[in-house]
C-alpha cells in the first residue's frame, strides 16, 4: 500500500448523543437566572451566549438565551462573578460583578449593548505580524472576537448534541489536477448525534500532529470548534489579518499558522468572516510539515470546514472536506530508481442535509452544485424512465415524465455524465459520456441534454469498439464461417428475474460430432467451429459481437462454477464441453446480421 494511501476516514463522526432536558440543580450549587433584553424596546433577545465569568476571566458555565431572553446558569463554587453576553455582529455586553454565596439564587435583568460590530473596512496592511493571543485594541483581536462567538456557539451545541441530522458522507477520487471526478462513493445517515463532525481532542493533535503517515496508511484530521478555541491550539498558533482576494470576496480573513519550531504535522489556514454580517463562514486550511515525497507535496493537501448558524442561536459545521494525495510508484527510465508520482487526490468529508430538533426542522441546506437537463428520443419527444448517471460513481437519477433530470449535491469539478434506457440496455449499448464542469459557487445548474439514437443507429454502432475478425474460417467440406453477426438477448431465472454477471457461450458447429471416436477435439474439428463467451450486464442483457452468420449457433448459459476463458474458445476442448442441456440454437441471416435470443435458466 502506498505511503500516502488514506484508508481510514479522516474525521471521527460521533455516535453518541445527549437529549436536551430540564436543568438539574445540584444540592450545593449557586444559580443565576435572568433575562437579556434590548436597550431600545426592552424586548427579549434570544440566541445570545450568556456566560458566567470570574474575576480572572475564566468561564465557569454558559448557555444560550431562549427566544424570550430568559437564561439560567449555575456553579458549584461560591464567589464573585459577572455575566457576559455575546451576540454575533454586536458588541459584547458585561454585567457588574456580584457575589454568589453558598446556596444563592440571583435574578438579574441584563440590558444588551446596541452597538453593531462591522468588519467592513478592516485592512490587513496595517500590521502583518503573526501574533499569539493578540492583545486588546488590535484589529486582529476584533476579528477573532467575532469568530470566537460562532465557535463558542458551535462548541456549546456540540456538547449538548440534541439535534437529529440527515447527512451525506462522501469519498471521492479525483485526477491529478484535482478537477476530474474519477469515482465517488456516497452514504446517507439519519440519527441523533453529538455533532455532524467531531475532531480528535486538541491536546492529542498538538502533541501528536494533525496527520499520521506510515508505509501502510495515512490518516489526516481537521479541527472542529473545540480545537480552534482550545488553549493548546491558541498557544501554538499565531494570527494575523488577510485580505479577501479571490479566496473570499466580501470577506475578512483571519489567517493562522504554527508558531516557529513546530516540527509535527500541522495546519495553517484562514477563518473567513462576512465583512457586513461579522458571521463566520468557513475555515480553509492546508497541512504543513508533512513527511511526503516532493511529488505529493505539490498537490493541494488540505481541507475546508463550513459553519452554519441555526435560527435559535446554535451553530454547527454543516459541510467539511479533507483533500489527501494519492500516489503510486514507477521505475525511473533514466536511472532505474523507484520514483513516486502523484496519481490523484482522495477527498473525504460530508454534508448536513437536514437538521431536526424538538421544534421541528430547523435547517434544510441547499443542494450544492447541480447538473440538470432533458433526455429526448429520436423524435425529440421526452424520454421518461431514462437513467442519468455520473461514470465511476453511485450518483444517478431517473428522468421524470417530461424527460427531465437533476443531479444534486455536487462539489465543483469535472464530471463524466451519460445515460441509459431500457430500450438501449437490451442491446448493451451505452452512449459516449459528456464532460460537464460544475463551477465553484454557481447559482444555476450546469445544463446538459441528451438525444437518444434510433434503434437502427444503435445496431449500426453496436460492435464498433470491438475488432472484427479479419479472416473467415474454413470448415471441413469446403464451407466458410463468416464472422459478421451480432447476437443479443437477456438471461433470466425461472421466475423471470434478470441474471447479472451470467456467462453466455456462443459456439458454431459446422460438423457432425456423432462419428468422432476420440474424446478430445482434433485440429480438424477446431477448424470447424468458432465462438465467444460474454457476460450479462446488471440488467441481465448480453451481446456477442462478430459471431458466424448463415450457420447454426449453439448458445448456452454456463454453470456459475464452470471456468471458461473467452479468449481460448477457439482452442480445442474436451468433447463434453460441446454438450449442454441448457443450449438453445439460433441462426443469424447474413442479410440482417443481427438476431435476438433470450435464455431462461430453470433451477435443477
Amino acid at each position: 500500500m502506498p505511503t500516502h494511501s488514506p484508508r481510514p476516514i479522516a474525521l471521527c463522526l460521533a455516535a453518541a448523543f445527549v437529549l436536551c432536558g430540564g436543568i438539574h440543580r445540584p444540592a450545593s450549587s449557586q444559580v443565576v437566572q435572568g433575562r437579556l433584553v434590548d436597550a431600545v424596546d426592552d424586548a427579549g433577545i434570544g440566541g445570545a451566549m450568556v456566560s458566567l465569568v470570574d474575576r480572572s476571566g475564566n468561564e465557569l458555565s454558559r448557555v444560550l438565551s431562549r427566544d424570550s431572553g430568559l437564561f439560567q446558569l449555575s456553579t458549584a463554587i461560591p464567589g464573585a462573578y459577572r455575566l457576559r453576553a455575546d451576540r454575533i455582529g454586536y458588541a459584547t455586553t458585561f454585567s457588574d460583578y456580584f457575589d454568589l454565596a453558598a446556596g444563592d439564587t440571583l435574578s438579574l435583568r441584563m440590558v444588551a449593548a446596541v452597538q453593531a460590530v462591522s468588519l467592513k473596512g478592516i485592512s490587513a496592511e496595517g500590521d502583518r505580524r503573526c501574533r499569539v493571543r493578540p492583545e486588546d485594541g488590535l484589529a486582529v483581536t476584533r476579528v477573532w472576537d467575532e469568530a470566537r462567538k460562532a465557535l463558542a456557539a458551535a462548541a456549546w451545541t456540540q456538547e449538548r448534541g440534541y439535534y437529529r441530522y440527515e447527512m451525506m458522507r462522501i469519498t471521492r477520487q479525483l485526477g491529478r489536477e484535482g478537477r476530474q471526478v474519477v469515482s465517488e462513493d456516497r452514504s446517507y445517515d439519519r440519527s441523533y448525534r453529538q455533532a455532524p463532525y467531531v475532531s480528535r481532542p486538541a491536546e492529542e493533535l498538538i502533541e501528536n500532529g494533525f496527520a499520521q503517515l506510515s508505509a501502510s496508511e495515512s490518516v489526516y484530521w481537521a479541527p472542529d470548534a473545540d480545537v480552534l478555541l482550545s488553549d493548546a491550539f491558541l498557544d501554538t498558533h499565531c494570527f494575523r489579518l488577510k485580505e479577501d482576494g479571490e479566496d473570499g470576496p466580501g470577506l475578512v480573513g483571519l489567517e493562522f499558522e504554527p508558531v516557529p519550531g513546530r516540527r509535527l504535522a500541522e495546519i495553517g489556514g484562514t477563518l473567513w468572516l462576512g465583512a457586513e454580517s461579522s458571521q463566520l463562514e468557513r475555515l480553509d486550511f492546508q497541512y504543513r510539515n508533512l513527511n511526503l515525497p516532493d511529488a505529493l507535496l505539490g498537490a493541494d493537501i488540505g481541507g475546508t470546514v463550513e459553519f452554519q448558524g441555526l435560527p435559535n442561536g446554535t451553530w454547527i459545521v454543516d459541510s467539511w472536506r479533507i483533500r489527501m494525495p494519492r500516489g503510486t510508484t514507477k521505475l525511473n527510465p533514466l536511472d532505474g530508481r523507484i520514483m513516486t508520482i502523484l496519481e490523484g487526490l482522495t477527498v473525504q468529508g460530508g454534508d448536513v442535509l437536514k437538521v431536526v430538533g424538538n421544534e421541528g426542522t430547523v435547517l434544510e441546506t441547499n443542494v450544492g452544485g447541480r447538473i440538470a437537463g432533458f433526455v429526448f428520443d429520436s423524435l425529440r419527444a421526452a424520454l421518461p424512465g431514462a437513467r442519468v448517471f455520473v461514470e465511476g460513481t453511485g450518483i444517478e437519477v431517473t428522468t421524470d415524465r417530461q424527460g427531465r433530470f437533476e443531479l444534486l449535491h455536487l462539489d465543483p469539478g469535472l464530471y463524466s455524465v451519460t445515460y441509459s434506457h431500457p430500450y438501449m440496455e437490451r442491446y448493451s449499448y451505452r452512449p459516449e459520456p459528456f464532460e460537464v464542469e460544475v463551477a465553484e459557487g454557481a447559482e444555476t445548474a450546469a445544463q446538459l441534454n441528451f438525444a437518444a439514437p434510433r434503434v437502427r443507429r444503435i445496431l449500426d454502432r453496436l460492435c464498433q469498439d470491438e475488432e472484427q475478425p479479419g479472416e473467415e474460417a474454413t470448415i471441413p467440406g469446403g464451407g466458410v464461417l463468416r464472422n459478421h453477426g451480432v447476437l443479443i438477448g437477456r438471461v433470466t431465472d425461472g421466475e423471470g428475474n434478470p441474471l447479472a454477471g451470467a456467462r453466455v457461450r456462443v459456439l458454431a458447429r459446422a460438423f457432425d460430432i456423432s462419428s468422432i471416436e476420440t474424446r478430445v477435439v482434433t485440429t480438424e474439428m477446431r477448424a470447424g467451429r468458432s465462438g465467444v463467451a460474454v457476460l450479462t450486464n446488471a440488467s441481465g442483457y448480453y451481446r456477442a459481437c462478430w459471431v458466424p452468420v448463415d450457420t447454426e449457433l449453439d448458445v448456452a448459459v454456463l454453470e456459475p462454477d464452470q471456468e471458461l476463458d473467452p479468449n481460448t474458445l477457439q482452442v480445442g476442448y474436451h468433447l463434453s464441453d460441446l454438450i449442454s442441456w441448457r443450449e438453445e440454437r439460433v441462426l443469424i441471416d447474413s442479410d440482417s446480421g443481427f438476431a435476438t435470443l433470450n435464455l431462461r435458466v430453470e433451477p435443477k
